[in-house]
């Protein structure tokens, strides 16, 4: 997806969660987009950051919507805080379980 397209998708009303925002749009093509915005200022390790695209991705790949949509993902709060930013398992199933909640 390119960047123009993401950041006009960024401007409509998201599906929220307490981490996680999706801007999704209908379109008439068969495959989905997506695209991801997980910042530096949010996961401060690159690691963490490829560790949550990963999850991403694993959760929207076998996604076969009745109508084909275009989807950004956006993460909207700190990962790590307590454990000086780095993800931990258990805040990782966490974050990726309210992803879940909102793509299903």
């Amino acid at each position: 997806m390119k960047s123009a397209r993401i950041q006009a998708l960024l401007r409509t009303r998201p599906t929220s969660s307490e981490a996680w925002a999706i801007y999704a749009e209908s379109k008439n093509e068969p495959p989905l987009d997506l695209g991801l915005a997980i910042a530096k200022k949010f996961a401060k390790r690159a690691v963490d950051r490829n560790r949550l695209k990963r999850a991403a991705r694993e959760l929207t790949r076998n996604k076969t919507p009745g109508n084909f949509v275009e989807l950004v993902i956006r993460l909207k709060q700190p990962v790590g805080q307590s454990t000086r930013g780095r993800l931990r398992n258990p805040e990782y199933q966490e974050l990726k379980s309210q992803l879940q909640g909102l793509v299903s």
